[in-house]
């Protein structure tokens, strides 16, 4: 365990110095060559995750949260943030990205395939890692080196392959390493030294877990098709879960996530750079929006509140002396309570808040339905004022005058009578989530594929929102009143596209894959954005490092970023 804490202190360190500079090194370094080494196949493999997990959260999460707008940088002008969010994102911004992803995670993955032919349980973990590398390289920017880009030795300039021949052999890959995980024998076997599906180095245990994570991959790239060939993703769809015997994400235990910690070099790297660069990312309109429309209880774990209002999580009293005189509660104790509060408890209707409070009172902006609020129950209070960045209106100046991201990317706080918090870092970099799976599972069904569109909407937000933290109570009342699919199937795919938008707060890349695919959640161009793009980027440019030194580059991207991956057509 001290050895992979050490390895982890290492490799986070040199990763920290990477997302904010180039290295020297990397000017004449082809980020595209694998190095020739014999490196220890659990090295590699900890390597591996660890700079996976980083990426998660890192430039390639600004660039599409804010892309995304559930994040804003246009009220911390100017800097970085500020210019990625009106889509200022320049080659020269993608060197480090690139080098990272070719470089660095799959070159170590390529080695534990090319070495560990007699550990098929260390090449299928690699395998499952290379094809979500790869997947999301393919969904940024399209055509890219494949076949070429992980050689041993020679080939410096690889060539480019079409990004419509490079995902069957992803899908493929996978259920390659669902093989290789269920070989009988193997001579090393990851165990402590694999920092994801750790399970106190029990292989049995994390080896059904990869299955299942393998397995929610090809899913969720299945349905990547449902744009450009809708019938044959449908079909392939149906045909893997119909498979006998398959296997599938089973419940948030089963999320693929990189593990982050309360201690110095092993923080989350999304709470790391908010503690380097404080004002650069603040709430967003549009996705606070769609959760003030929902009434939604996730808005206090994913964002400060603002104007403070003192609580910086929800709280729960309980009401077996409370006493109901229409929409006035009485209380035998101080409840804590401000105005304007998200009040959600038995009989009291959805969307309530305070409208006024006193020291035992709280004043209802509803009257009680039914016979008081539950005796013996709990009365759950909550933030419910936030203040978000519009793309439309952008502040004249720079202000901090907005919520900022919360502890459920940056796990618990240390509060205050008023921010700044201090974090522990200690929050999970979210890849490929459970919730997510039962999304997909609801979008496949609406197309045709096996299962209740419905059920696993439900089991959708049920997953979600207790990962997040929120009391069962109140889950349930939020489904009650927007749980329910309703409409045409092109509204309910909406509705299921815009809960799994909330849900992946936090998850790079995967929400501007479904915008691209489906047009949902709807967003809008910034009114600030850069000369040349006039609709949101369908891709990003290519890195200038590429550009530069390898002529088989297919062309850098339009100014307008509107190129399209093959399955945004």
């Amino acid at each position: 365990m001290k050895l992979r804490y050490f390895k982890f202190i290492l490799l986070f360190t040199g990763l920290a110095a990477a997302t904010s500079c180039k290295k020297f090194l990397d000017i004449n370094k082809d980020p595209d060559r694998l190095p020739d080494s014999n490196a220890p196949l659990a090295q590699l493999l900890t390597s591996a995750q660890v700079n996976l997990g980083f990426e998660g959260g890192s430039d390639m999460f600004r660039y599409t949260t804010e892309i995304m707008q559930m994040m804003s940088g246009l009220a911390s002008q100017p800097n970085q943030t500020f210019e990625y969010y009106r889509y200022n994102i320049t080659g020269s911004d993608q060197n480090n990205v690139w080098s990272s992803n070719f470089a660095s995670t799959l070159s170590d993955l390529e080695l534990i395939i090319k070495q560990g032919g007699a550990s098929p349980h260390y090449t299928g973990v690699a395998k499952i890692l290379k094809a979500f590398e790869y997947a999301k390289i393919v969904d940024v920017w399209g055509d890219v080196p494949y076949s070429q880009a992980q050689q041993l030795t020679g080939n410096t300039q690889p060539a480019y392959e079409d990004d419509a021949l490079i995902y069957p052999k992803l899908i493929q890959l996978l259920a390659d390493a669902v093989a290789d995980l269920n070989a009988a024998t193997s001579v090393l076997t990851p165990g402590t030294n694999s920092v994801i599906y750790t399970n106190g180095g029990n292989f049995t245990t994390a080896r059904a877990q990869w299955i299942r994570l393998a397995n929610t991959l090809r899913l969720r790239l299945l349905l990547h098709y449902s744009k450009v060939n809708p019938s044959f993703s449908n079909a392939q769809l149906t045909a893997l879960i119909n498979t006998a015997g398959i296997t599938f994400m089973a419940s948030n235990a089963d999320n693929f996530s990189m593990p982050f910690y309360d201690v110095a070099n092993q923080r989350n790297p999304i709470s790391a750079f908010e503690v380097s660069r404080p004002n650069y990312l603040f709430c967003d309109a549009a996705i606070l929006n769609l959760m003030n429309t929902r009434f939604d209880p996730r808005r206090p774990y994913y964002f400060t509140s603002f104007p403070y209002q003192g609580i910086p999580l929800p709280i729960s009293l309980n009401t077996s002396a409370a006493t109901v005189a229409g929409n006035v509660l009485t209380f035998s104790a101080t409840t804590g309570a401000a105005a304007g509060m998200a009040i959600v408890g038995t009989n009291i209707p959805w969307g309530t808040t305070a409208t006024a409070v006193t020291a035992t009172t709280i004043t209802l902006s509803n009257n009680v339905t039914g016979a008081g609020v539950g005796a013996g129950a709990s009365l759950h209070v909550a933030p419910n004022v936030f203040t978000a960045v519009s793309a439309s209106a952008p502040p004249a100046v720079p202000s901090n005058n907005y919520s900022r991201i919360h502890t459920f990317l940056r796990g618990s706080v240390t509060a205050g009578a008023a921010p700044p918090f201090t974090y522990s870092g200690a929050a999970p970099q979210r890849l490929l989530t459970y919730a997510e799976y039962c999304f997909i599972r609801a979008e496949a069904a609406l197309r045709g594929a096996p299962g209740s569109a419905q059920t696993f909407f439900t089991d959708g937000i049920t997953a979600a929102m207790t990962e997040v933290g929120v009391p069962a109570a109140v889950i349930a009342q939020y489904i009650a009143s927007n749980g329910t699919l309703s409409g045409s199937t092109a509204q309910q795919i909406q509705q299921v596209i815009e809960e799994k938008y909330i849900a992946s707060f936090g998850v790079a890349v995967e929400p501007w894959v479904d915008w691209r695919r489906t047009g949902f959640p709807a967003i809008s161009i910034p009114t600030n954005a850069i000369n040349g793009v006039t609709s949101v980027p369908r891709t990003l440019f290519y890195p200038q490092s590429e550009i530069d030194l390898n002529p088989n580059v297919p062309g850098q991207k339009a100014a307008s970023l509107q190129d399209r991956v093959f399955w945004d057509n």
